[in-house]
Parts: structure tokens; C-alpha cells; sequence
């Protein structure tokens, strides 16, 4: 669950309103202000992580709030609100030290896209106490604090059962990241300074799994000139992760549930039994359940490994982590001469496509965008031509008549600035059912 303290300083009704019911919904924290007096009053020994702040206020104006809010307290991240006649003053605030300036209409999506950048990048909004020092120290080491609900969620699980040693199922569509949540449960146990080895049942050719697994003896078959340990063998006192365990054999099926039950294993061409200390973790992009019933996998293996699953949802379920994700990847995989960042815009294209292959695409793409890039900041068109199909085809499609109504309504309130009774008027309708469309359509001006 988000923790972050926001507070909006606004002398609209609506958009105070609006901006707290939806961040609210989201998970915030949100105190909000009509005047840049009230907000500076509550502001005063409470410290916000993001403060939405108007230009234009009553009295004081949004640029002397901006200007006190900064001698006060230097960590606020302070987004000034404004309309289309007001950007050079919104542009002027940011030498003054606001983040960024958002324009009158705007939509949530775009809120929230901003709001997890800024916690991302200050790490910020996750929960206190000693296992937030401890999950910090994991994120700082490569890891990523996605701010989704969803992903909470997996992080909760991974909190709860890496202490343990209790066998893991992580099931996930192809590319979301159940390595890397693999990984995330080894670090949050005991064993997290021993060894985590990698196998990729994929990559198990029927003849050799059994080898690789368990080693074997020399003279064991022809070629076998020396004794070999095994990835089994080489995880004691560790943990051992079974990647895509689907796709393991049948015939290797049998062994490897006594291997799960028991610890203990034989190299080939040996009878003496060993045993290992190692935790085993599991993942599959398969419904091992509907496996088992077609007779792909053994039933009692599936008894076996069916005890402890985290699930971990796809890219498309949990788009908020994009705009978090996408800095993350520009930043570590762009050039070495380059601070790669993403424009806005390019985040709202990415927001919007379906990703089927998840993370590992959202990865790919990036990398490529950012090396292709002329300037440090990825735009919109450095963008593979698929993401941009996709865009170009949600414009171009047959709309229906609430998107219509919803466009029709944007380009109103872009003309009149924001003026919630001007765009009614010329909308033909009274100002509360505006109001009440602006909610419906998810709009803020």
C-alpha cells in the first residue's frame, strides 16, 4: 500500500475534490488547502512528499507559496498547477525549484504517471521501520519498487515466506519477472549470502538433465573423465531455482519430487545418496493444475509444489509500474555517454500499449529507444513502430459517442483555459453537469 503525504493547494472546489476522492482511491494520503495561507499553515511542521500547487490563489499567489514552501522544507516535490495563458509562469516556477507544472485539463492517468516517477526516483511511499531499511538495501543492490497495488501484494508474499524455508511456486505469464521475484525471496532469508543457482529446465536436454542436475561420478558414461558436481549439489547451504519447471521431463519427473520431499539425490553412475541443505524455488508460465489433468506432469508432483504461490500479474494489469519501470531501464541500460530520461509523452504511449511480452519487452524497448535516441530524452517518436501503430490506431479508430463527447469536451476546456461556467456555456449545459462529466471522463481543470 502507497504511504506518500500529498497536499493540494487549490481555490477550485472541484479540482481539490477530484484530486483527493481519485489519489485517495489510489492508496495516498491526501490533505488538501483552498488558499496558499491554509496551505502554508498546513505545511508548517509536516513535511509532504508531493504538493499540488495552483498559480493562480487568492491573495497570496501559487509563486509566493512555491517560494516560502522551498525556505521551509527542500523535499517536498511540489507539481504547480496552471492553465494553457499561464506557462511561462509555470516554466518560471521551476527555476524557482518546483518539479515540474501540469496543464489545465489533465487527466489522472497523467497524475498518476508523475506522482510514481517522483517516488521512484526519492524512494519514497514505502512502508517504515526496520524492514524498510532491509528492503531499501535490496532495491539499491538493482531492484525496483513497483508502486502498484498488485505488486504490494508480491512483496508482501515475498516478506512473509523468505524467512522460511518453505519450497516457493512463483507462476507468472512469460516476462513479468519471476526470476527476479526468485531472486527477492532468496534475499529475504537467511541463506542470501550463500549460493543462488539458476536452472532453466528449458534448457534441459532430456539426455544430460539428469548430469546437470546431479552430477556424476567419473566413468559414469563415456566422456566422463573427471566427477562433476551438479547444480544441485553446488547450491547447498543456498537456494536453487527451478525456472520454467513446466518443461521438465517426464521421465525426470519422479526423481525430481523424491529430490523435493527429501533432499536427497545420486550422482549418475553412483549408489551412495547424498544429501544438501539448499531452499527451492519454483516458477512456471503454465497452469499446473490443467498440466497435471492432461497428464503433462505427475499428480503428486503437483501436490508437491502446489503448497506456497505467489502470482505474479502481467505488465498490462499494473500499468502504473510503467511510468517507474521506464526511467529505470533508460537509466541502466542507456549508453554510456548518455543520461537517458523520458519525455511525457512517450510515457503515455507506453501507458497505453498492451505489452504481451511484459517486462522483458518494456525492457527491450527502452534499451533500443534510448540508444537511438539523438538527445538524452526519449520522445515519442525514438519508439518502436509497433508502440506507435498502437497509438496511431487508438486516435484513428471508430469512436464511440462518450469518446467523442469526453475529446469535445477537452478541446472546450483548453479554449476557455480551465473556465468550468465558460465551457458550459458554450457547451450548451449547466456547470453541475460539467462537473459531473469531468468526473465521469476522469478530467481535471
Amino acid at each position: 500500500m502507497k504511504h506518500a503525504q500529498i497536499l493540494v493547494i487549490d481555490d477550485e472546489n472541484n479540482i481539490r475534490h477530484l484530486l483527493k476522492n481519485e489519489l485517495t482511491a489510489e492508496g495516498f494520503k491526501v490533505v488538501s488547502a483552498k488558499t496558499g495561507e491554509e496551505g502554508l499553515s498546513i505545511a508548517t511542521g509536516h513535511v509532504f512528499d508531493i504538493i499540488f500547487l495552483d498559480i493562480k490563489l487568492p491573495k497570496m499567489s501559487g509563486i509566493e507559496v512555491l517560494r516560502t514552501l522551498k525556505q521551509k522544507s527542500s523535499r517536498s516535490e511540489i507539481i504547480m498547477i496552471t492553465g494553457y495563458g499561464d506557462i511561462g509562469t509555470a516554466v518560471e516556477s521551476m527555476k524557482l525549484g518546483a518539479r515540474d507544472y501540469i496543464t489545465k485539463p489533465f487527466k489522472l492517468a497523467e497524475i498518476l504517471a508523475l506522482i510514481n516517477q517522483i517516488l521512484s526516483e526519492s524512494a519514497i511511499g514505502q512502508d517504515g521501520g526496520a524492514n524498510q531499511e532491509k528492503r531499501s538495501n535490496l532495491f539499491d543492490s538493482g531492484f525496483v519498487v513497483c508502486p502498484s497495488i498488485e505488486m504490494a501484494k508480491v512483496y508482501s508474499m515475498v516478506e512473509k515466506v523468505g524467512p522460511s524455508d518453505a519450497t516457493v511456486l512463483i507462476q507468472g505469464e512469460t516476462g513479468v519477472g519471476k526470476d527476479v521475484v526468485a531472486r527477492l525471496v532468496h534475499e529475504w532469508s537467511p541463506r542470501k549470502s550463500k549460493p543462488f543457482v539458476v536452472v532453466d529446465c528449458g534448457l534441459l536436454t532430456q539426455n544430460l538433465a539428469e548430469s546437470e542436475l546431479y552430477g556424476h561420478g567419473k566413468g559414469a558414461f563415456s566422456g566422463a573423465s573427471e566427477t562433476k558436481n551438479g547444480l544441485v549439489e553446488k547450491s547447498h547451504l543456498g537456494t536453487i531455482f527451478f525456472d520454467e519447471i513446466g518443461n521438465l521431463e517426464q521421465d525426470m519427473q519422479k526423481k525430481f519430487l523424491r529430490f523435493l520431499e527429501t533432499k536427497k539425490f545420486r550422482r549418475v553412475g553412483e549408489t551412495r545418496e547424498r544429501e544438501v541443505d539448499t531452499r527451492t524455488i519454483l516458477a512456471t508460465n503454465l497452469n499446473l493444475k490443467e498440466a497435471a489433468q492432461r497428464g503433462l506432469l505427475r499428480t503428486d508432483l503437483f501436490y508437491r509444489m502446489d503448497v506456497i504461490t505467489i502470482q505474479v500479474p502481467p505488465l498490462r494489469d499494473r500499468k502504473e509500474d510503467i511510468p517507474v519501470l521506464a526511467p529505470h531501464f533508460a537509466k541502466r541500460d542507456s549508453a554510456p555517454n548518455k543520461n537517458a530520461k523520458i519525455s511525457r509523452e512517450a510515457i503515455v504511449a507506453l501507458t497505453e500499449y498492451a505489452w504481451p511480452g511484459n517486462i522483458r519487452e518494456l525492457r527491450s524497448v527502452i534499451t533500443k529507444a534510448s540508444l537511438f535516441s539523438e538527445t538524452d530524452e526519449i520522445q515519442v517518436h525514438d519508439l518502436p513502430q509497433h508502440i506507435l501503430a498502437n497509438q496511431k490506431n487508438r486516435i484513428s479508430s471508430p469512436k464511440s459517442l462518450e469518446d467523442l463527447e469526453r475529446d469535445h469536451i477537452i478541446r472546450i476546456l483548453q479554449q476557455t483555459g480551465g473556465n468550468q461556467s465558460s465551457a458550459a456555456q458554450i457547451l450548451g449545459i449547466n456547470r453541475k453537469t460539467l462537473y459531473k462529466k469531468i468526473h465521469k471522463y476522469g478530467l481535471f481543470t
